[in-house]
């Protein structure tokens, strides 16, 4: 394993933990806007949040299997934080598994 495939693990932390926290505010902004949403800015957010996970995982595509490995590895370490920082925001729920 080289320095190159070991920066991708905090990249995809970075990464993961900015997209799932967008698409977590994205998600209420949805459901508890008081006047209604705002499609354009909704959807330009929504857009350029795929836009930089695909560019991300291509990148690390072209390094080869390491950084893709570690990039998905920091992705779904940052979306459990992001989900368990969640639920102890909002204690009125009920913990599920």
């Amino acid at each position: 394993m080289n320095l190159q495939t070991l920066l991708f693990l905090p990249l995809g932390l970075l990464l993961g933990g900015w997209h799932f926290g967008s698409l977590r505010w994205f998600s209420r902004q949805l459901v508890e806007a008081p006047q209604g949403p705002r499609w354009g800015r909704l959807l330009g957010l929504h857009l350029l949040r795929l836009a930089v996970l695909v560019l991300a995982c291509w990148l690390s595509v072209r390094q080869g299997a390491g950084p893709l490995l570690a990039l998905t590895g920091g992705l779904l370490v940052a979306r459990l934080l992001v989900q368990r920082l969640d639920r102890q925001a909002r204690p009125d729920t009920e913990d599920r598994p």
